[in-house]
């Protein structure tokens, strides 16, 4: 094992966030969407509210790990703000679809 140097990456702050943005935060939006596809509410529900505030936690919460916590990516180098940037792209994108297709295509087949 390499010895690494002490610092704001072997925080407490930067194991959560890393530990947010790779499994919690997506569990919990997979959870919402999920409840989403149960419930199947008619008009805007706080469902849609918690998918939004989900998505928009974990670009944040990455964000903070890249710029202030001396982030990495899931292979353990140095992430930079373009990291950010495609995995901000990639999820907003990919949840946009996923939640589209839960509220306007899954009621046409589920009927």
């Amino acid at each position: 094992m390499q010895d690494q140097p002490g610092g704001e990456q072997d925080s407490g702050a930067g194991c959560l966030t890393r530990l947010y943005w790779m499994f919690l935060g997506n569990a919990l939006l997979f959870i919402l969407f999920g409840l989403l596809i149960q419930n199947r509410p008619k008009g805007p529900s706080f469902l849609d509210a918690g998918c939004l505030i989900a998505v928009a936690s974990l670009v944040w919460i990455r964000y903070i790990d890249v710029r202030h916590l001396n982030g990495q990516t899931g292979e353990g180098v140095p992430a930079t703000l373009a990291h950010w940037r495609r995995y901000s792209a990639i999820l907003v994108s990919g949840s946009l679809a996923a939640w589209l297709a839960i509220r306007f295509l899954a009621p046409l087949v589920m009927e």
